[in-house]
């Protein structure tokens, strides 16, 4: 029986007629079409009327479905269990006929039993009443549920309902669909819910539906590797937008034929009519995978089936891929295991620390004459934790190389490694100079680096030592491998996984000497009239300064073009590099922008501690001889001595020289 029911009087009433006369019928709601925020029209009229009569919404009646009307209708869904998205679709029709053929309306005069505000629901002080002042009915019941969404059981005495969830709608179905999120992923040892297989589900337009279960499948081809799933994984889980929504341990999982497949149930995965969601597949591997396992192996993973249920309560499963499949698959996703290092691309890598160019360029180092010298900076390198794993470095072995005195346990006697500013680890220089850091305890996050030092102690030059010794530190691609390392899940990197090396220049020891540190240097083009023609000249200049230590120095004033580097009195050498021939140079000359009263025609002198500018002037003329071609000068040696004697000032600084080089000049020789 369809009741239509006129109210009159209660409380709160709009001052027109439209909302006065909130008459509408069951079927007039029935075949109502959808309607919601924006909506017009007699569907959107017939609403309006409705809760007016239904609800406490004290609306307009005037076909406009604006958001006084939506936030009414939310009200109202909310009242009945619905899900509040203020849309009246096929759940909202289906529990307002309900509503309606219940004769559960609007009292008279506006009052409602003690603890409510509406017709709707139940009172908030009196357990099991009815708003609409109706017999009692189980808790969470109103007038036309079949089920109590509070308790789940009947509201007639019926059987407990076997779906979750608020559903809307009718009959409802999906379509299935691949995604190439993921392909060929590796699954690194103790790695959690790696994704390794996704796809979309759409539900149609007749209802929601949820998803209930998954069922997938996993293969492995590769004969020599075993293929049992509970050897390189503990479970899989399934995930809807982000979000876990079910999960089964691999013990759990069927076999045959190789083949292991489960049906995973799923909890709250609900798709809403018209929408979609996507779902993926992610699996959790062991701590420790048998290396001889993941060498090669070869799996695959497959969507076998979806099972649903639509708002009708009705039970459906749509396949997939067919099972036992391998290859042919229509949502089939290869995947491998593999070692925690290889899976996250772990690799430590050594370098020069770029940095500290003052401790790896080779320079002179001061030394006593008389006491040993200690924490002689020689090294400076950095390790990197490359890839997406911190590391843990516990031993770094290093080599101590000496000239002049050979046996570097007799020349050096301790090396220490220090990092961030503390000497972490020592050891005894053996002949040989093989040294190893042990026990330390330094951690490096995933991409960043560590920057070391290493320093030595030096005996005196009364004792082993003698100008002009050097010492140099390294670390070759053999000790970079045999650096203890472990990554985030204990595993030793191996020598695959460390890379690099870090080789500083050797350093020259002296009790007393010079320092010499590049200025600038530049390269000039002039021309000049000969019988010939026109000829260039370039004019190449090097500056540098030069401080003393631990005594006074001498400068070889003369400049030669480079003979052979440590013959005695050969003063500053220089080298010039051509395309095409040499030119002659016409003029060589180190001079100086100070002076000093004990300067001679052979040598400058600098003070003890004091250091002063110098220059080298070359100018070279391209003549006939040499074709036409670009040169370029670079300093070689600069001779220096400790007393006032060109012959005795034998000398060669020859560190550091690398900067000491002009531009190249293209020179004509007409």
């Amino acid at each position: 029986m369809i009741v239509a029911v006129m109210f009159v009087g209660f409380a709160a009433v709009s001052n027109t007629a439209d909302a006065q006369q909130p008459v509408v019928s069951a079927s007039d709601i029935q075949y109502a079409a959808t309607v919601q925020s924006g909506s017009s029209g007699q569907a959107s009229l017939i609403w309006q009327k409705f809760l007016n009569g239904y609800s406490s919404a004290n609306l307009v009646a005037d076909g406009q479905f604006g958001p006084l009307s939506s936030a009414s209708l939310k009200i109202w869904q909310a009242s009945r269990s619905l899900g509040a998205d203020g849309v009246a679709g096929p759940m909202s029709r289906a529990s307002a006929v309900a509503q309606i053929n219940s004769g559960v309306t609007m009292p008279v005069g506006g009052t409602f039993p003690a603890g409510c505000s509406s017709a709707s629901g139940f009172s908030t002080t009196l357990a099991n009443t009815p708003c609409s002042g109706g017999s009692n009915l189980p808790a969470g019941c109103m007038p036309g549920y079949l089920f109590s969404p509070a308790t789940g059981m009947s509201c007639s005495g019926g059987s407990t309902p076997t779906t979750g969830g608020a559903l809307e709608g009718g009959a409802g179905d999906i379509t299935l669909s691949a995604l190439s999120t993921e392909s060929g992923e590796e699954v690194g040892e103790g790695d959690e819910d790696v994704k390794i297989m996704s796809f979309e589900v759409e539900a149609d337009d007749g209802s929601d539906v949820e998803i209930s279960s998954v069922k997938v499948e996993f293969f492995q081809d590769e004969t020599a590797d075993s293929d049992s799933l509970d050897d390189y994984a503990s479970s899989v889980s399934i995930w809807m937008d982000g979000e876990m929504v079910g999960e089964a341990d691999v013990e759990d999982f069927s076999e045959s034929s190789d083949y292991w497949s489960k049906s995973i149930s799923l909890s709250n995965a609900i798709v809403r009519a018209g929408d979609t969601a996507d779902f993926t597949v992610a699996i959790t591997a062991l701590n420790n995978l048998d290396s001889g396992d993941i060498n090669s192996d070869d799996w695959s993973v497959d969507l076998l089936s979806v099972r649903f249920e639509d708002a009708e309560g009705v039970v459906t499963t749509e396949s997939g891929s067919p099972s036992g499949a391998d290859g042919s698959g229509a949502f089939e996703k290869n995947f491998d295991f593999a070692s925690f290092a290889t899976a996250n691309s772990v690799e430590l890598k050594v370098t020069l620390n770029d940095d500290e160019e003052d401790i790896n360029e080779a320079h002179v180092i001061d030394i006593d004459d008389a006491d040993d010298t200690d924490d002689v900076e020689i090294l400076a390198f950095t390790i990197e934790a490359d890839g997406d794993s911190d590391l843990n470095i516990s031993e770094i072995p290093a080599v101590i190389t000496t000239t002049g005195e050979g046996d570097e346990a007799v020349l050096v006697q301790n090396a220490q490694l220090w990092y961030n500013g503390e000497s972490i680890a020592s050891d005894t220089i053996p002949t040989g100079g093989a040294i190893l850091f042990e026990d330390l305890d330094v951690d490096i996050d995933a991409g960043d680096k560590a920057e070391f030092i290493i320093t030595v102690d030096i005996h005196d030059t009364t004792g082993v030592a003698d100008n002009g010794d050097t010492v140099q530190a390294s670390l070759t691609s053999t000790n970079v491998d045999d650096i203890e390392a472990e990554d985030e899940s204990g595993e030793e990197i191996v020598d695959a996984d460390a890379s690099g090396s870090a080789v500083g220049d050797a350093h020259a020891l002296f009790d007393a000497g010079i320092m010499v540190e590049f200025v600038s240097a530049t390269a000039t083009r002039t021309f000049t009239a000969d019988d010939a023609g026109e000829d260039d000249q370039g004019t190449y200049v090097v500056t540098f300064d030069v401080t003393s230590f631990d005594g006074i120095a001498y400068l070889d004033r003369h400049v030669d073009d480079q003979d052979t580097i440590g013959d005695a009195g050969e003063g500053v050498e220089y080298n010039v590099t051509s395309t095409a021939g040499t030119p002659t140079a016409s003029s060589e000359l180190l001079d100086s922008n100070t002076t000093d009263t004990n300067d001679t025609a052979d040598v400058f002198q600098v003070e003890e501690d004091a250091t002063r500018r110098f220059t080298v002037t070359v100018i070279l003329t391209a003549d006939t001889t040499p074709t036409d071609g670009s040169h370029q000068v670079i300093l070689e040696s600069i001779g220096w001595g400790t007393v006032v004697t060109d012959a005795t000032n034998d000398n060669n600084y020859t560190f550091n020289l690398g900067d000491f080089k002009t531009p190249s000049l293209f020179l004509n020789g007409m």
